[in-house]
């Protein structure tokens, strides 16, 4: 069992959810994540990949009343730090990939987010999910934003000892942003690619705008 594991199992979903948003801040401001996305249209579909607590997500829904959304993660237990007023506009899949999304997908979506999770992805398995996602949109128009955070920083850093030892991801590793570009630019060679002023902002994060046949 992680350091993590025992503090869910100890403090309960409640309590753990407000344990870990004060954790997280040390390493990451989600408004400014938030504040990094494109102008979005008031009702956007978003699938949020990986989404894991969906923390990124809640504030995301906060900023956007009409939005709606549809979390996929391999972990059997996501969704624990969306609050209840979002809970109706949000579709939960647990232990989905987006290969097997595919055979589910009910609608498009207008915004894939893939926030912190290629660090976790095994080297080998990250072009993959981006071939995945570019089969998915099936040449439909969509925006993926991909933030991860950029190696080189002390704060990056002690965040990737803190995934290694207290989330107990032991094969995590930093990815940097020119390996994003690479990927993205192999898996949609016709999209319109930029970076945000996340990094500058908050740094070590940062993220990557993929604009798809818009």
């Amino acid at each position: 069992m992680t350091i993590g594991q025992l503090a869910r199992k100890v403090l309960g979903e409640r309590w753990f959810a407000a344990a870990a948003s004060r954790y997280r801040a040390l390493f990451v401001d989600l408004g400014k994540v938030i504040d990094s996305l494109p102008a979005l249209p008031a009702d956007v579909e978003v699938l949020d990949v990986g989404g894991g607590d969906g923390a990124v997500l809640d504030v995301l829904l906060e900023r956007y009343p009409g939005a709606r959304a549809t979390m996929i993660d391999l972990a059997p237990h996501i969704g624990g730090s969306l609050r209840a007023q979002h809970a109706d506009r949000v579709r939960l899949l647990p232990g989905v990939s987006v290969r097997a999304y595919r055979e589910v997908a009910d609608r498009p979506p207008d915004l894939i987010l893939v926030s912190d999770v290629l660090h976790h992805v095994p080297e080998d398995g990250r072009r993959q999910l981006f071939l995945d996602l570019r089969d998915l949109l099936c040449g439909r128009p969509a925006t993926i934003v991909v933030k991860d955070v950029e190696p080189g920083y002390l704060r990056a850093r002690l965040g990737y000892l803190a995934d290694k030892y207290i989330s107990g991801d032991r094969s995590v590793t930093l990815v940097p942003q020119a390996a994003v570009r690479s990927m993205l630019v192999e898996a949609f060679p016709l999209a319109a690619l930029r970076s945000t002023p996340l990094l500058e902002r908050d740094p070590p994060n940062y993220a990557i705008v993929c604009e798809i046949g818009t």
